[in-house]
């Protein structure tokens, strides 16, 4: 059975788990078809843009690619209830991964509920600022692949494990720390301009 919730963004379809199957925007934040590239390490090409997406509560999760190759030219919110972002499959299609991959966003924020983020979520994503709660524990290091971010707002309570490295990458370091459950923090192919502690 389907469930239908609203935002000022538009129609949310949900299934009976609460996993975002579809979403048709509302008349005045309508897809617009045009090609944005923005060139870093990698070259971030989008297709289609977007005012908003603000994802309304009641979603617990994604299907696989919801929304990938899209600009988010306003706002982007998740939603506080939010589980998961994408599985930790291993590659794009049979899991629920790849949910933002290819997308250019203005602010992530990802809610202190969300679990999990899968392989890829925001792979190869341009990204203005991202913030994550000191909740998220993940033994993968894939989430950001070949991204570019502007600026990582981390948990004070990382401030002595967390470094920005001279080559713009973020590496997690510390002796009496389990690697396997900080791993997704070692991003050596994510370019991060700026690294803050909230």
């Amino acid at each position: 059975m389907q469930v239908v919730l609203e935002s000022e963004s538009g129609l949310f379809f949900i299934n009976s788990e609460g996993a975002l199957e579809h979403f048709e925007p509302s008349s005045n934040n309508l897809f617009v078809d045009e090609v944005t590239e923005i060139r870093r390490n990698y070259t971030f090409t989008t297709y289609k843009s977007i005012r908003t997406l603000i994802v309304p509560k009641g979603v617990k999760e994604f299907q696989s690619d919801f929304m990938s190759g899209v600009k988010v030219i306003e706002r982007f919110e998740l939603p506080e209830g939010l589980v998961s972002i994408g599985n930790n499959g291993n590659s794009c299609g049979k899991s629920s991964t790849c949910v933002f991959s290819n997308c250019i966003l203005p602010e992530v924020v990802v809610p202190q509920s969300v679990q999990e983020i899968g392989d890829f979520a925001f792979g190869h994503s341009y990204i203005n600022v991202l913030q994550l709660p000191v909740t998220l524990r993940s033994k993968y290091g894939r989430q950001f692949k070949d991204s570019y971010i502007k600026t990582v707002k981390l948990p004070n309570e990382w401030k002595d494990f967390v470094v920005l490295r001279e080559n713009k990458t973020i590496m997690f370091h510390a002796d009496n720390h389990d690697y396997e459950s900080y791993g997704y923090l070692n991003w050596c192919t994510t370019e991060v301009e700026n690294l803050e502690f909230y």
